[in-house]
C-alpha cells in the first residue's frame, strides 16, 4: 500500500473521485470540499492523504482545519486502510480532533485511535444522508422564496448564530457574520417571506458534478411548527433541480424526527449515515 500526501486538489481531486463517485450523494462533503478548494487557488489549508493498492485508489481522507478528518462512503473499504491511516497520522504528528463520516469506517477508526493514543471519543451528532430526485407535491402556503441581499444580513447573523448554537457547531455560532456575508454575497442564502417578514431560511451549500446540498435550514422559535421550512426547503429544492442538479443532498440530525419526517413528506429519502465525533483531551 502506498500513502500519498498531496497538496494540489487538482491531482488529488482527479485521483479521488471515480472513487468518490460510486456514491456522489454519500460523498457530497469531500467532494464539495474539493470544488471549493479548487476555486480557491490555494488560499484555505488542506490536507489530502490517499491511499495506493496497485496503483489505484482504495481509500482516502481530508482535512480543511479547523474542521475533522472527513471519512469517505465507500462501497468496499478494509480495516487495513483504516489501521494504515491512523498509523499515518500518528508517525506525522498530524493535528486531529475527531471524526466525521460513514459510520462503520468511524467507529473502526475510533477503536484504532483509541488502540495507539489512547483518546476517548465524545458523540456529537448522528445524522442521516438524504437524497432527492424527484420532488414530491405539498400544501401550498401564502409566501415566496427569494435571495438574501444585504439587506438581510444582521438578520442572517442573528439567525446563524442561533442555528450553530442549536445543532452544536461552535464554527458556526463563532463565524456567523463571515458566513452571512459570505453566504449573501455568493448568493447561496434564502429566505422564505410571508407578508413581508422572513419567517424561514436555506442555503445551497456544497456542489458536486450531478447534485447540489441544502443546509443551514432554520426557522427563529416564534415561526415554528407553521409549515415554513417545509416551504423553504421545498422551493430551494425545485430551484435547484429546474438550475440543472439531477439530485439534491441534505443531512438531518436523526434525533430530531420533526425535521426527519418533514424531508420524507417533500421527496428526500435516507441513503446513509453520517456521525461526528470528537477527541477528548
Amino acid at each position: 500500500m502506498t500513502i500519498i500526501y498531496e497538496h494540489d486538489p487538482f491531482k488529488f481531486h482527479e485521483r479521488v473521485e471515480p472513487l468518490l463517485m460510486d456514491k456522489e450523494a454519500e460523498n457530497n462533503l469531500p467532494l464539495g470540499i474539493l470544488e471549493r478548494l479548487k476555486n480557491s487557488q490555494g488560499q484555505e489549508a488542506c490536507h489530502l492523504i490517499s491511499f495506493q493498492d496497485n496503483g489505484k485508489t482504495a481509500f482516502m481522507s481530508m482535512r480543511t482545519p479547523p474542521h475533522l478528518w472527513i471519512i469517505p462512503s465507500l462501497n468496499h473499504w478494509e480495516p487495513v486502510h483504516i489501521r494504515a491511516f491512523v498509523q499515518y497520522l500518528v508517525n506525522e504528528d498530524h493535528e486531529v480532533p475527531g471524526v466525521v463520516g460513514e459510520r462503520s469506517a468511524v467507529e473502526c477508526f475510533l477503536k484504532e485511535w483509541k488502540h495507539h493514543t489512547g483518546q476517548k471519543a465524545e458523540l456529537q451528532m448522528e445524522q442521516g444522508i438524504f437524497r432527492l430526485d424527484q420532488l414530491k407535491p405539498i400544501r401550498k402556503q401564502t409566501g415566496q422564496l427569494i435571495e438574501a441581499d444585504a439587506s438581510h444580513q444582521p438578520l442572517v447573523e442573528s439567525w446563524l448564530e442561533q442555528f450553530g448554537k442549536e445543532t452544536g457547531e461552535s464554527h458556526v455560532a463563532g463565524r456567523a457574520k463571515e458566513l452571512a456575508e459570505s453566504l449573501i454575497e455568493d448568493q447561496r442564502l434564502h429566505l422564505w417571506i410571508v407578508e413581508g417578514t422572513a419567517v424561514s431560511m436555506a442555503s445551497r451549500a456544497r456542489t458536486t458534478k450531478h447534485g447540489a446540498t441544502i443546509n443551514a435550514v432554520f426557522t427563529p422559535d416564534q415561526y415554528k411548527r407553521k409549515g415554513y421550512a417545509s416551504q423553504a426547503v421545498w422551493h430551494l429544492t425545485d430551484k435547484l433541480l429546474k438550475s440543472g442538479y439531477s439530485f439534491c443532498s441534505l443531512y438531518t440530525d436523526l434525533a430530531n424526527s420533526t425535521s426527519n419526517s418533514i424531508y420524507k413528506k417533500i421527496g428526500y429519502e435516507r441513503i446513509g449515515d453520517s456521525i461526528v465525533y470528537y477527541f477528548t483531551k
